[in-house]
Formats: C-alpha cells, structure tokens, sequence
C-alpha cells in the first residue's frame, strides 16, 4: 500500500493576498489624496501670497503718483521734508511702520481686487529713515498689503525725485567739431535768457569745445544775428550783433564738474550719455522704433508730459511737452511748439524742413556718440560732431525757459531705486 504526503494545504491562500493588496492599494489612495491636498492647499497659499505681493507693489506705484503731486504743489520742491513733516503722528514725530504707529499713512488703506493695501513715507536710509530732513530728495515708500484669505505681504520701495541736469545753454551742443546752420527769418527769436522766469541767463549756444566758438559765431553772423539774444553779465541785454562772446560759449570747467558731481553724468564722455540713455528708457512713457513721427506717437502735452524715447528717426511735427530722446536723426517741421528738454543723444542730428512758424520752449541737448563703429555701448564709443540745422522757411523760434522745464520735471513721479521684499 503506497502512501501519499500533502506538502501545504494552499486552498483559501487568495483571500488574504487579496485583502492585502486592497490595504495597500487603500494606503496609496489616501497618501495620494492627503498629497494631492497638500499641493492644493500649498498652491492656494501660493496664490494668496503672490497676489498680496502684486497688491502692495501696486500700492507703491500709486504711492509715487501720490508723492509727486504732493511735492509738486509744496512750498519746497527740492525736497521732500515738508511732506514727510506732514505725516508725523499725534506725538509730532516721524515713527516709522510698525503696527501701533500712529504716523499718519501717505496713503491710507485703499481696496484693490480681493486686497487692500496702506503706505507709509519715511525718509531714507542715508538721512536716516525718521529723520524729517530730506538732504537728498530721496525717500522710502513702505506698502502694506492684505490678500485673500488673510496673507499679507510688505514691499519697501527707496525712490528718488528724477532730476535732470541742466542744460548750460538754450542749445548745448557736446563733442568738437559742432554745426550750427541759422534760420534766415528775421522775425525769428532764439533767447539764452529765461523768457518764463528770473532764472539764470544762459548762452543760445553753449559748447564744449572753445574751439568750436568762432565758427558757429560766424554762422550766426550770417543768419541775422539781431535775432539770437541774451543777457552779459550784467544783466544786460544783448544780441549776436553786439556781443557774440555772450550768445555763444564754451562750457565752462566749473560747470562740467558740477554737473558730473551732482548727476553723475560726463557731458564730454559718450559712454557716460549713452548710460544716460539707457537710464532714461527705464523712465519712458513710451519707447518706439525710428522712422516714425509725432502723427503717430503721443509726445505728451503741457499739464501732460511725456518721456519718450525714440530708438532711431523721429519726425517732430506735432506739438509735445515732456523730455524726448532721439537716438537717429531728429527732424522738427510745420506750426509746432514742444515744451521741455529735447535730446539727441547717439547719432547727434538734428535738423528743421519746410516752412511754419515752430517754438521749442525749454531746451536742445545734442551730441554724437556712437563711435567709429556707428553703434552705441560699444568700447569705441567717443563724441563725434553734433549738428543742428533750423533753416528753411518760416521761424524757428528757440528759447530758453526755466519754467518749462521745471514744470516738466515735476510731473515725473520719483524713480525707484532699491526694492525689498520685506515679507
């Protein structure tokens, strides 16, 4: 009789291999649900947090507009102490941002979207952020936001008033060998005396060059010198007929270095105007292509000024105000008047076509300096020579108005200068 053995009975083995995937599968499920509302919920505070930072970035946006009417209508526009003396709390001191302070809020708390936010002035780290003088026209901005669902966010933002330096001449012309071609009206006018105000005479045309002086003084003899006036300095008033030494002049060293002294800016270095340049599109209202014109492009208007910035050709033939930088030629034709600073700053032409009656009220600025290579920001960047020529028919009346282009200035909002994202 044989015998059989039965080496493990696996019958039932199923069920509990079974149960024991169905557990595993089940963990899996849940940590795949407790991730999935993880990410959802570190998403969501993402989203809060990002849009409470865009709340308080637009804060400080609006906080610039706020700050420049403010010092524009103050009694001292050449700092921004009385406005910061205006926002000092109950205690009569500058206190800063901190939960209790009781400073009064530049900005007081404002919706916007799902948030709000609120801004407050100090002055800056330099002076001393509650220090009430302002030595530097430099102040912080501290916006802070609400978003949804309770997140927050606080931006610091140091701005500084945009100041441009001043033209030394009703046309300053920058680099040697400059061209000046006169405009043969005899009604015309070009005054290196401030025709809006008391400021300091200057010369029509200043250079930079001395010995560019008596070829541009000849060219103004041969265009109706009795038309290009200023003032000696004795307060005289004079034209090019009887005395040329005070319509035309070269800048002089003392001027040079203030200049470079207080705006950091080498008017006889191309690579310190083309930095200039390329500061200045930071600011613009609006930057376009060349090979356009005023038609097409909004220039800005008196009350409503614009920094525009050209990128090449440009065709001034209609009425602006603000600040225009043209890198190629800029032409200024028809019955126009452009109120403020004009600045030719790469190729440095500038020319007038056809007839009309035009007025530039405020300033001219030109200088070539795109180097051999015709290109700016390159290493052989080095001032050529700038050209202005407002012949043709008609008047072309320059003038120097202190006026305007102080008016001009204080409708641009401070810049920025430092970002901090505190939290």
């Amino acid at each position: 009789m044989k015998s059989h053995l039965v080496f493990g009975n696996q019958k039932g083995i199923v069920l509990p291999v079974a149960l024991v995937f169905l557990v595993v599968l089940g963990l899996m499920g849940s940590a795949a649900v407790v991730m999935t509302r993880t990410d959802m919920k570190i998403s969501g505070n993402y989203k809060n947090s990002e849009q409470a930072f865009y709340v308080a970035e637009a804060g400080v946006e609006n906080a610039r507009e706020v700050l420049r009417a403010m010092n524009a209508t103050s009694s001292d526009k050449s700092s921004y102490s009385d406005e910061l003396a205006a926002l000092t709390g109950i205690n009569g001191v500058l206190d800063g941002y901190t939960s209790g302070t009781d400073d009064v809020p530049l900005i007081s708390t404002t919706s916007l979207g799902n948030g709000s936010y609120t801004v407050y002035l100090t002055n800056d780290s330099i002076d001393g952020h509650l220090n009430l003088t302002d030595s530097n026209q430099t102040v912080t901005l501290t916006s802070v936001a609400t978003g949804p669902n309770g997140s927050s966010s606080t931006i610091e933002s140091t701005v500084k008033t945009f100041d441009l330096f001043p033209p030394p001449g009703s046309i300053t012309l920058l680099g040697s060998g400059a061209s000046f071609t006169g405009n043969m009206s005899m009604a015309k006018n070009l005054h290196g005396d401030d025709q809006c105000s008391s400021g300091t005479p200057k010369p029509v045309i200043a250079v930079t060059d001395s010995g560019d002086v008596p070829s541009i003084q000849a060219s103004i003899n041969s265009s109706k010198p009795a038309t290009y006036h200023g003032k000696d300095s004795d307060g005289n008033s004079v034209t090019a007929a009887t005395d040329p030494d005070t319509i035309t002049k070269a800048i002089s060293s003392s001027t040079l270095a203030s200049i470079n002294s207080n705006y950091g800016i080498n008017l006889n270095d191309a690579h310190s105007l083309n930095k200039f340049v390329t500061d200045l599109k930071q600011l613009a209202d609006t930057i376009v292509s060349g090979g356009t014109d005023a038609n097409s492009v909004y220039v800005g208007a008196p009350g409503d000024t614009r920094i525009v910035v050209v990128d090449g050709d440009f065709n001034l033939n209609n009425s602006g105000a603000g600040i225009l930088l043209v890198t190629g030629e800029l032409t200024f034709q028809g019955t126009i008047t452009y109120t403020g600073i004009i600045l030719v700053f790469g190729e440095g032409s500038m020319r007038r076509q056809g007839g009309g009656n035009n007025m530039i009220k405020g300033g001219i600025i030109i200088a070539d300096t795109l180097g051999p290579d015709g290109i700016a920001g390159t290493a052989d960047d080095v001032l050529g020579s700038p050209s202005l020529n407002t012949s043709g028919g008609g008047q072309s009346n320059i003038i120097y108005c202190s006026t305007a282009i102080d008016d001009m200035l204080s409708d641009i909002p401070p810049r920025p200068i430092s970002f901090k994202h505190v939290f």
